[in-house]
């Protein structure tokens, strides 16, 4: 039985052992991404176990792209961080003290309870804001100098994976898309994502799988992913990778892959190179894949309706649930069916909840099949509320609005 179905039984401890000392470690792109999200110590611990690693390092085409793709956007993010934390805690200040006012102005309570508030409360707020304003100035110019992306360059030289042939994308792609539909991980829920972006998580896997079958060997691979398409949830327990990941990976490959979220990477590395676990930087590493989870599934699309729905024009209604405040709000859509090319969107918010901010709306559609809406807060540090927020969209072809432009006078006469 172990031997027609070997994908579902546990790697024992000498097959994880030949793996960790012959295998090949790859990571995702995200891995990498983090790394500018990390302190220098988390940091430092990730990479020092990525070279000391035994058997081979290989990063595929798809990871290496991503990563480049989304580096600067990823450094500007962090940089921005310090500047909202610098206005949280000047909001949390002016909260601070309009409090004491109001308690100075109740005649009932005695005086020196607000004097002593203030006395007590008012250099805990700049000791924050201080200690705020010492990490922004030695948060380094990653743009200007970046040790983070020559160490990356340096660890993977020489190992990086061959790209498709532009003669595979539209099978890929067309296999990506049914895959999807069928909801065969990974990357089923990559629908909010652009252009060819939700078909990431295939093209990296479909690039691994070959990778190993290529070079008959096994695969360590690490990623900072914690959906449902990768992982095996059980009352919310996660219990391993999918079994459908493993079951196809070994009856393409005839190898085993392990597959680690990163903080158990890093504990299982530390471990086996007999190295005492650094606790702060597993805690942080998971302190930041909660933060993303916790971002990326911010918005819930409740349904859409279609009103119209040719290959020309389609209008409709999307309904998205906003679960927590955010400052900027991303759902999106369907074309259904596939429009003749991507149409010009026109989106109007026609329902929302109370106290909605200033905001901004702006939409797109970078394909035939899909779209997103935007909706950005204008009022910096205040949030979108929790609630229902409903659309009413427009999806016109340029040649639906060429036939039916008003002809001029000579075409009528």
């Amino acid at each position: 039985m172990k031997s027609e179905f070997s994908w579902y039984f546990s790697a024992t401890e000498e097959e994880i052992d030949e793996i960790w000392k012959n295998g090949v470690l790859t990571v995702d792109a995200n891995v990498l991404l983090d790394l500018y999200r990390y302190h220098e110590s988390t940091r430092n611990s990730l990479l020092n176990s990525l070279e000391n690693f035994n058997g081979k390092l290989w990063l595929s085409r798809q990871a290496a792209e991503e990563f480049f793709r989304n580096r600067t956007k990823v450094i500007i993010s962090s940089e921005k961080t310090f500047k909202q934390a610098t206005d949280e805690v000047e909001t949390l200040r002016k909260n601070f003290e309009t409090a004491v006012h109001q308690l100075k102005g109740n005649r009932i309570i005695p005086a020196d309870v607000a004097d002593i508030l203030l006395k007590d409360v008012t250099p805990i707020i700049d000791n924050a804001q201080n200690e705020i304003t010492k990490a922004t100035s030695s948060y380094p110019n990653y743009l200007k100098n970046d040790p983070i992306l020559d160490k990356v360059s340096r660890i993977f030289n020489g190992f990086i994976g061959e790209n498709f042939k532009d003669d595979e994308m539209v099978s890929l792609k067309e296999e990506a898309e049914k895959r999807k539909s069928n909801k065969i991980p990974p990357g089923y829920l990559d629908d909010d994502k652009d252009g060819d972006r939700p078909y990431g998580d295939f093209f990296l896997w479909t690039q691994i799988l070959k990778h190993s079958k290529d070079d008959n060997t096994p695969i360590i691979f690490v990623t900072s992913e914690r959906k449902d398409d990768w992982w095996e949830k059980i009352s919310g327990k996660t219990t391993g990778p999918r079994r459908e990941l493993l079951r196809e990976f070994y009856e393409f490959s005839r190898q085993r892959v392990l597959i680690y979220q990163t903080d158990r990477f890093l504990e299982y590395a530390s471990e086996r190179a007999g190295k005492e676990v650094d606790n702060s930087a597993v805690e942080e590493i998971r302190a930041v894949d909660t933060l993303r989870a916790e971002k990326e599934n911010a918005v819930e699309i409740v349904t859409q309706s279609l009103s119209l729905n040719s290959e020309y024009l389609q209008t409709g209604r999307l309904v998205l649930n906003l679960r927590r405040p955010v400052q900027n709000l991303t759902g999106s859509g369907h074309l259904q069916p596939r429009m003749s090319s991507p149409p010009d969107l026109r989106v109007t918010l026609v329902s929302s909840p109370q106290n909605i901010p200033t905001h901004r709306i702006t939409s797109g559609a970078g394909t035939n099949y899909d779209f997103n809406v935007h909706i950005i807060s204008q009022e910096y540090g205040i949030l979108l509320p929790i609630g229902e927020y409903i659309f009413e969209y427009t999806a016109a072809c340029e040649e639906f609005v060429t036939e039916n432009e008003p002809k001029d006078d000579a075409e009528n006469n």
